[in-house]
């Protein structure tokens, strides 16, 4: 069955204005970047899905702020499209989140291939192996923008798995 999944990824910044990111390590032992977050589940809406998919990956209760940014990503890998249809082609709802408590519960779902988290500041961000890709150099940009950024679509062929 052909689908197009909804991720819901949270920009969580601390009071100090740091971003916090998941610490992932692919299975060649390279280390990237993403943001917490996932996938939509059926009947939530976008806002419920990055308030899980955050507490689930960080145990931080978190609620959204404001929608940041929108990408798209469509992995173009043969073995990929084969073994893992679901996350071949996704649309990402990107947004500003703060935490509501102080409190840090245990992490219920790490994501895949994540090995931790750790605060960075979005300078900091701008210079890491970050996915969304096309997030890439541009944190400064979404954090201060007014409105909603349009950050496009990308047909990768490089594997994070």
């Amino acid at each position: 069955m052909d689908m197009i999944r909804c991720s819901a990824k949270a920009l969580l910044l601390s009071p100090d204005g740091r971003l916090l990111l998941n610490r992932c390590e692919t299975s060649s032992g390279e280390e990237y970047f993403d943001l917490p977050g996932g996938g939509q589940h059926v009947y939530e809406t976008m806002e419920e899905a990055v308030a899980r998919e955050v507490l689930e990956e960080t145990g931080l209760v978190v609620e959204p702020v404001r929608f940041a940014a929108l990408c798209e990503e469509i992995f173009t890998d043969p073995d990929m499209r084969r073994r893992f249809p679901q996350y071949c082609h996704r649309t990402l709802h990107i947004f500003l989140a703060r935490t509501v408590s102080e409190t840090v519960r245990e992490r219920s779902e790490t994501d895949f291939q994540q090995t931790g988290s750790v605060w960075v500041t979005p300078e900091e961000a701008e210079t890491l192996p970050l996915v969304p890709i096309q997030l890439r150099g541009r944190v400064r940009e979404v954090l201060s923008s007014a409105g909603p950024v349009y950050l496009g679509s990308v047909r990768r062929d490089e594997v994070c798995m």
